[in-house]
């Protein structure tokens, strides 16, 4: 399952081609997220938070320039089976150290 959350509104293009988009303090992304619009079309990745904690703003290098406004995609975080992030993504088949 797949939530998108509000981002903001673009404010600006960096002069290195970066989107600059003011963030809420509430819904700060992580650094690497996946950025879409309303209609799930990808418009890049975030790829750093600047500015002050009470205002931030989430750097996002860009597949394309949209001047609308810009969701983040977070996935459910997986079920029993580990699907999600975690530890133990391994068997435990053949961990032990045998005897000689």
């Amino acid at each position: 399952m797949r939530k998108l959350i509000n981002l903001g509104k673009p404010a600006k293009t960096t002069k290195s081609g970066f989107i600059l988009v003011p963030v809420s303090p509430t819904n700060i992304p992580k650094i690497g997220d996946r950025v879409v619009t309303r209609k799930m079309e990808e418009v890049g990745v975030i790829v750093d938070l600047i500015g002050p904690v009470s205002s931030p703003f989430a750097l996002v290098k860009p597949s394309k320039v949209v001047n609308e406004d810009l969701f983040v995609v977070r996935g459910y975080g997986g079920d029993r089976k580990g699907e999600g992030e975690g530890v133990g993504k391994g068997s435990r088949k053949g961990s032990r150290k045998k005897g000689d």
